[in-house]
């Protein structure tokens, strides 16, 4: 098999312990015989970036890590790397979906890449939502949050790919579904989500589908016609009136932003 590079990375993370989760955002600079391969390209938002992840190299031997979040170091933290993201593995192929910020000639600048700076690019393609996304998939955890931040980073991606920007009402979802993991699950996911949701907060409710994946047609989400989001009959926020913009939101102190009672008193 002959791997021809299209293109490289342009990033401002060079190192991979320095590389967020999330990744950083970053520009795809396509060769110029590639050029052609790009027409029409702008008729999509978002991407797939195939990456070959060379400072990984020398680790294709290795079959089986220890994922990021994982706290048991033994072999009860092992994971295949098939089951995971992790850049050692037999081919250190790379694959992540990003969306297009712009378009300069040969330059696609993307909202964030996990892929460090040079890496060699091996192609592109278009995410398709008719055929790439999975909504009622599932997946169990695979490693706490490293902090409270992580975890609202990771579900400011989630709320903000469902809905289609950050407001207000999505950034205080975050707040209040970030709150709910750290209060009752030490960051983690719970076992099942079950959300009673204000119907006449619509962005709550997107940002909520997004982040927990609850649907009507499942019955893990139900609407109500009062203010207050109840989770999982644990606990319950009413949202207050805080006049901050979605930054704000994401930074302010829990007490201006809800209410919180835990059910169970």
């Amino acid at each position: 098999m002959n791997l021809e590079p299209v293109g490289v990375i342009r990033s401002t993370v060079t190192g991979r312990k320095s590389m967020p989760p999330w990744g950083v955002p970053a520009v795809i600079e396509i060769f110029p015989r590639f050029e052609p391969a790009l027409l029409e390209i702008q008729k999509h938002s978002h991407i797939w970036v195939l990456a070959w992840l060379d400072q990984g190299r020398d680790e294709r031997h290795v079959l089986q890590v220890t994922p990021r979040g994982v706290r048991d170091a033994g072999p009860g933290g092992l994971h295949g790397v098939f089951a995971v993201r992790s850049p050692a593995r037999p081919n250190p192929i790379g694959l992540t979906a990003t969306r297009i910020v712009r378009i300069d000639g040969l330059s696609i600048h993307v909202e964030r890449l996990d892929f460090l700076d040079h890496t060699p690019v091996i192609d592109i393609k278009p995410y398709f939502v008719t055929r790439d996304l999975i909504f009622s998939a599932n997946g169990r955890q695979v490693g706490r949050p490293a902090s409270r931040e992580a975890l609202r980073e990771s579900l400011t991606v989630q709320a903000v790919s469902y809905h289609g920007a950050l407001t207000p009402d999505v950034a205080l979802a975050i707040r209040i579904i970030e709150h709910y993991r750290l209060a009752h699950h030490d960051l983690n996911d719970p076992p099942s989500w079950r959300i009673q949701a204000p119907i006449k907060r619509p962005e709550i409710i997107d940002a909520l589908i997004g982040m927990t994946r609850v649907t009507l047609g499942r019955r893990t989400l139900e609407l109500s016609p009062g203010a207050s989001i109840v989770i999982s009959d644990d606990a319950e926020y009413t949202p207050l009136d805080h006049g901050l913009d979605p930054d704000g939101v994401l930074a302010a102190h829990d007490e201006a932003l809800f209410v919180y009672r835990p059910v169970s008193d």
